[in-house]
């Protein structure tokens, strides 16, 4: 069996020795930055490869010690299986050891070795002493028991101790998901010149190859990798676990940033909120109120938001909760992913917790199944979640979008889905299913919205698609609305026309407002030909409110009776189509036209000839060289 990639990632106190450790370990200096050099702290994160007696290999995250950077380190600790966590001898457990050892334990990085630096500076009772320390302060976390070693990075002394401890931790350390797709969170973006873009993080879960697709999140942008590396060297595949280097072609350096996530198109879910079971630190000395504003750590980003918990006002020191925490920008997070919350301001590290659904509705009230559901996902027990999650989401989801969302095969998710009593519909070659409680939920709410809109804009007789969609849920796909849209309108709960929706006992007297400028607009504009008047004139004309002419000209646009050439400029259909037959038949005499001839042959004024001719430049049929046009590509 081929062993798992890992990584191992530093923590520890500022000026412990974190990077003198590792270039002892790995002869690389993970100080890359000047400034680092300069001042003798690690400001970013720095890298390295260690090589192991057995002679397996770790990538090496080398983080920042000082508070300041705390937003750094849990960046880089996200992305680690194993931790050294570093404690000097001289100095013993100091604050910012407690912290990372505090983000360690919430974010549930189950393996880890302890190094005691700087051994030549203590004698043997007071490393012991600090050993004492060290056992007594990872008592409880997720590191419970993991082995101490004192080593001094300048004599060498413990070094070969050190490295026979790690090899021993990281034989029994768990593999990543290579069976999910592939999920990358960004920790370094550069340019290097010839290539392009150039991301490097470690990879979460999947494999990586040259020319797959990706998508960028949460912006949405997409690219293909160009080249991957690892350590330095070109490689065909990279598999999760592994730290690696991704050049990749159609995305700028200045649309990627620390905090995405480069991950299989289409595989995550941008949020505004999730629900999450959080763990609020037992050495906190006040509660946390339900609301609280916080910084919200997640993989290599970091956003400002607020937690809500579900069943309590507050949160006692030392207390768990299912909570939504509300994003003020977005996320992409997945089922079981760990994150970390800092308090507002002053920063410093108060909690974390587990994500549980990434889509929830916007509640903090439980009903009895979505209560059923986030227990469960607590507990990891993933028995009957796809059909829990369905129901706890309330909205049509695909076999892949439930297995996705759950971190499981879709195999299985397949087969719990269509043998349980569900509506489901097809799109092209999507199987969408839902609870018929949600599908007439969603059918009742489209009606609610509808007949508040009518209410509130008496004068409009309809409302945008996808207007209606984000006022009733937008967590529904538009394709998946569409559907369901239609299902009001074979009940006769949902009129469709020109491109709005609207209720059919509803908006009577906007239509026949609206039915009536259409049918004196239409006549008034085939009088006017080539010479229109403005909407303001047109509805004098007609005897409409100007409103109502604009809105119904906005309709007869769209079904192509009318053509707009500019905000206050529409024709006659019929009438631009003799306008182009008249220049053309010119053209093809003549082969040239100036303006005037234009304005001669169709019977116009320059006032109009002028947007005319614009118009048909912009279709091909006629061309302009300077002042005068010759027949276009379509002419």
């Amino acid at each position: 069996m081929t062993a798992p990639s890992l990584v191992l990632g530093t923590a520890g106190h500022i000026d412990h020795g974190k990077s003198s450790l590792v270039k002892a370990l790995t002869g690389t200096d993970p100080d890359r930055l000047a400034e680092e050099k300069a001042r003798g702290i690690t400001i970013e994160l720095g890298f390295a490869q260690l090589a192991l007696p057995s002679g397996r290999t770790m990538g090496v995250v080398d983080v920042p010690g000082h508070e300041k950077f705390v937003r750094q380190m849990v960046a880089g600790a996200t992305g680690i299986d194993v931790v050294l966590l570093v404690v000097a001898a001289d100095d013993g457990v100091m604050p910012q050891t407690r912290e990372h050892l505090a983000i360690i334990d919430l974010l549930g990085i189950p393996k880890g070795v302890i190094a005691i630096t700087k051994a030549d500076l203590a004698d043997d009772d007071w490393i012991d002493l600090v050993t004492e320390e060290v056992r007594l302060l990872i008592a409880g976390t997720s590191i419970d028991g993991a082995p101490i070693v004192a080593v001094s990075s300048k004599t060498g002394a413990g070094l070969p101790e050190l490295l026979a401890a790690i090899d021993g931790v990281a034989e029994l350390a768990e593999a990543r998901h290579a069976n999910l797709p592939l999920r990358l969170p960004v920790d370094r973006v550069f340019t290097i010149s010839g290539a392009g873009t150039v991301v490097t993080g470690t990879l979460w879960s999947g494999s990586v190859t040259r020319d797959d697709q990706v998508e960028l999140f949460p912006s949405g942008n997409r690219g293909r990798i160009r080249s991957v590396q690892m350590h330095g060297e070109q490689v065909e595949r990279a598999r999760a676990g592994n730290r690696v280097a991704l050049n990749i072609v159609g995305l700028e350096r200045d649309e990627v940033e620390r905090g995405d996530i480069v991950a299989e198109p289409g595989t995550l879910s941008i949020t505004d909120r999730f629900d999450a079971h959080v763990t609020y630190l037992a050495t906190e000395d006040k509660p946390l109120e339900s609301g609280t504003r916080v910084h919200v750590h997640h993989g290599t980003r970091e956003v400002l938001g607020r937690v809500l918990f579900m069943d309590v006002p507050a949160l006692l020191p030392g207390g768990r909760a299912v909570a939504q925490v509300r994003l003020e920008e977005p996320l992409a997070p997945r089922y079981g992913d760990h994150f970390i919350i800092r308090s507002y301001s002053p920063m410093w590290t108060i909690g974390g917790g587990l994500v549980l659904d990434v889509l929830p509705s916007r509640r903090t009230t439980l009903k009895p199944h979505e209560r059923e559901l986030l227990e469960a996902l607590v507990l990891h027990d993933l028995s009957g979640a796809a059909i829990g999650l369905l129901e706890a989401r309330g909205i049509p989801m695909t076999s892949a979008q439930v297995a996705t969302a759950l971190g499981i095969p879709r195999a299985g998710v397949a087969d719990d889905l269509n043998r349980a009593k569900l509506e489901r519909f097809k799109i092209g070659s999507d199987t969408y299913f839902v609870t018929s409680e949600a599908l007439e939920e969603i059918l009742s709410g489209i009606e609610r919205e509808l007949l508040a809109f009518h209410e509130a804009n008496p004068k409009v007789t309809g409302i945008a698609t996808l207007a209606l969609r984000d006022r009733v849920d937008r967590r529904l796909e538009p394709k998946a609305f569409d559907e369901i849209l239609g299902i009001g309108v074979s009940r006769g709960a949902v009129a469709i026309a020109g491109g709005e929706v609207r209720h059919p006992r509803a908006a009577s007297t906007a239509i026949a407002e609206e039915s009536a400028a259409r049918e004196a607009i239409v006549p008034a504009l085939q009088r006017a030909a080539l010479s229109p008047g403005t909407v303001a004139e047109l509805a004098v004309e007609v005897g409409m409110d100007a409103g109502v002419v604009r809105k119904a000209l906005t309709k007869l646009v769209a079904e192509g009776a009318v053509i707009r050439l500019g905000p206050d400029l529409h024709f006659d259909a019929a009438a631009i189509t003799i306008a182009r037959e008249k220049i053309t038949g010119y053209l093809r005499e003549n082969a040239t036209m100036l303006a005037k001839d234009a304005r001669d042959v169709t019977g116009s004024s320059r006032k109009y000839i002028v947007p005319l001719l614009e118009y048909f430049d912009a279709q091909g049929t006629t061309k302009r060289d300077g002042d005068t046009r010759t027949l276009g590509r379509l002419g």
